[in-house]
This record gives structure tokens, C-alpha cells and sequence, in this order.
């Protein structure tokens, strides 16, 4: 028995939701349905909130009930304050996650209510049209939307989007048999680029943070030397290692020009260094050390949101297969309530890699 002012719908077979809806007539039928739901959102630098508002289903989006959804470091600067000149706040976050389709909006083919699904929201940079990520529901457009495939955990599919770009960032180290790498933040991406150059072949695979723990979980992963970059010289412990030769290919998943510098001169001469980082301002760099060792640079961003889909499923692959772990790199999980909480862990605690919302 629904209040005057709501309907239900079964979304399955063993469950009913109320939402609250608002019809209003129109010349082509009606719409819309319109859906409470709470939103995280950076007020100012390190302070969050979560916003009750709502959300629509137009013509040719989905609603999500987000299940899983994770904090990316590039969140962590904007949290930070240190965010691009072009934003400004407050800013609606949350980019990476995914859960299940509860109602199609009208129009929408190839999708329905009981789908589990990732939803690319994008917002940081490019938005896809999709209603951030650290909230319950999300309203999303279907482009942006990708399957997540069966035998796929939803909390793994919900690590698409960043699954996408470090696989991505992956492959095109260009690491070939025989090849050393040095890996700089074993984060995320940098645990998943390590794993990647051990699987592709090669010899050693160096690996660099401040975080011991890290660095452990990084090593019982493959990695075969770490070095403590608070407790000794990287790049000197790395050119020992190496007999002064350096290494063929360094990777950059940190994104500071001081650690750009540290990866280039542990590179041997016409080494490729990987710039993955995502440095959000302007900063100097020994571009002087680039000219002398021939150095070929190689940025690993992947366009947008199409191009990532296909990157994803190599990633759900590699899981499948049991050449890529990713359960261990998921090292804490909150509530959307705890949004604070868990950005402040994210910021105080380095051991942290991977922190998820619920």
C-alpha cells in the first residue's frame, strides 16, 4: 500500500522499491521519475559533506543503484586543494564504481532493471553525463555504461575505470622479455603496472614508495626489489642494483616532477620513461637529463570513457586468468556516510591503497 505520492515496481523477482516520482503531462507521453538519493561533495579543501538531492531518468539513461564505488588518487589532490584553475567548488565527486540497474529510462534498448553494470561518470575531467559516483543511485546515460561480465565480483567491475587506465598504462610500458623496469608508487596503478611488466617478461622489476607496506604487498605480488624512498636514495640503490647500467623502462604513477626526475635518472640512455602521474599544475623538470639520454617519453592517458570499455575487459581477463590479483590492492571499504572518514584515511594513512565506498 504506496503513499498517494510514490509507486512501486518490482526491480527482480524477490524485491520491491518505493521511490518518490513526479509525473507531469506532456505532449509525448509522460515523465519523470525523479529519485532521492545522497551525494558526497569536496565543500572546500579536506572538508566533505553528503547532499540529499535528486536525480531524473530522461530519454536514453538508466538509474544505478551504486553498490561499490572507490576514491581515486587524483580525488585525493582535489581534496588536498590542489585542483586544476578551471574548477571550482564545491564539486560532486566520485568517478569509478558501478552496481545495478533498478529502471530504464524511456528509449533505453539493450539494457534492464536487474543488469550489473559499471557506470564511466567521468567528472573530474570530462563528464559523460552520468550523476557522480559516491551517492546511491546514479542517473546515467547508456553510452557510459559497460556490463560488468559474468564470473566478474561486482566489487571488481566497480574497478573499471581505474583497472582500465593502469592496464592500459600497463601495456604500453612496451615491457618485452629480458626488459628491467622500475615502478615509481606502488599505488593502485602502480601495483597494477608492476604486475603487468612481471607478466610481460621481465627481468627485474623495481618498485619505489614511502610505504613499507606497499612495497610488501608489491614484492608478495612479484616485484623482485624495493626500496623505501624515505629511508634510501632510489635512484642510487636502484643504479647499484643495476651495475650503474639503469634500468630499460621507469614509470611514473605518482605525479610529482621530483619523482619525474628520480625516473629518468635511473633510466639507461634512450630508456622510455612511462608518465602516468596525473600532475595537476605546473612544475620544473630536468629537461636537460631528457636531451642527454636520449629519452623516449610515453604518456599513458587513455582518451575517455569509450576507449577505457575495452581496457576494462583485458583487466577482467588478466583477473580471470589469475595473472592480475586485485583483491589485495582493495585495503579498506566505507559507508557514503563516512565520506570524511574515509578521504581522511586516504589522506593520512600511506599503507592505503585502493579505499572503497559502499
Amino acid at each position: 500500500h504506496a503513499p498517494e505520492n510514490t509507486f512501486h515496481f518490482p526491480l527482480s523477482r524477490r524485491r520491491i522499491v518505493f521511490v518518490s516520482v513526479e509525473v507531469k503531462s506532456q505532449e509525448h507521453g509522460w515523465e519523470a521519475i525523479r529519485v532521492k538519493t545522497r551525494q558526497a561533495v569536496l565543500v572546500e579543501p579536506r572538508k566533505m559533506a553528503v547532499e540529499t538531492t535528486e536525480v531524473g531518468l530522461p530519454e536514453g539513461f538508466v538509474l544505478v543503484k551504486v553498490e561499490r564505488s572507490y576514491l581515486c588518487g587524483s580525488e585525493l589532490h582535489y581534496f588536498r586543494g590542489r585542483y586544476p584553475s578551471y574548477v571550482t567548488l564545491p564539486k560532486k565527486l566520485g568517478h569509478e564504481g558501478g552496481g545495478t540497474i533498478v529502471d530504464v529510462g524511456p528509449g533505453v534498448k539493450g539494457y534492464k532493471p536487474g543488469d550489473r553494470v559499471i557506470v564511466y561518470a567521468d567528472v573530474l575531467i570530462t563528464p559523460s553525463g552520468a550523476t557522480p559516483l559516491f551517492a546511491d543511485y546514479s542517473s546515467a546515460p547508456v553510452e557510459c555504461l559497460q556490463r560488468i561480465p559474468d564470473g566478474i565480483p561486482t566489487h571488481i567491475g566497480a574497478l573499471a575505470e581505474p583497472l582500465a587506465c593502469a592496464v592500459h598504462a600497463g601495456y604500453h610500458t612496451g615491457t618485452r622479455l629480458g626488459d628491467t623496469v622500475a615502478v615509481f608508487g606502488v599505488g593502485f596503478a602502480g601495483q597494477v603496472i608492476a604486475q603487468i611488466a612481471r607478466a610481460s617478461g621481465a627481468k627485474k622489476v623495481f618498485i619505489v614508495d614511502v610505504d613499507d607496506t606497499k612495497l610488501a604487498l608489491a614484492k608478495k605480488l612479484g616485484a623482485d626489489m624495493a626500496v623505501n624512498g624515505l629511508k634510501k636514495d632510489p635512484v642510487k640503490a636502484i643504479m647499484d642494483a643495476t651495475n650503474g647500467a639503469g634500468v630499460d623502462i621507469a614509470v611514473d604513477s605518482v605525479g610529482m616532477t621530483r619523482i619525474i626526475d628520480q625516473a629518468t635518472a635511473v633510466l639507461r640512455k634512450s630508456g622510455r620513461l612511462v608518465l602516468y602521474g596525473w600532475i595537476t599544475g605546473r612544475g620544473e623538470i630536468d629537461w636537460n637529463v631528457w636531451h642527454v639520454k636520449a629519452l623516449e617519453p610515453v604518456v599513458t592517458k587513455i582518451g575517455g570513457y569509450p576507449e577505457k570499455k575495452p581496457w576494462a575487459a583485458r583487466g577482467f581477463s588478466l583477473y580471470e586468468s589469475g595473472q592480475l590479483s586485485l583483491d589485495p590492492l582493495i585495503t579498506a571499504v566505507y559507508p557514503v556516510e563516512q565520506i570524511q572518514a574515509a578521504f581522511d584515511r586516504y589522506d593520512t594513512d600511506p599503507s592505503q591503497v585502493k579505499i572503497g565506498i559502499e
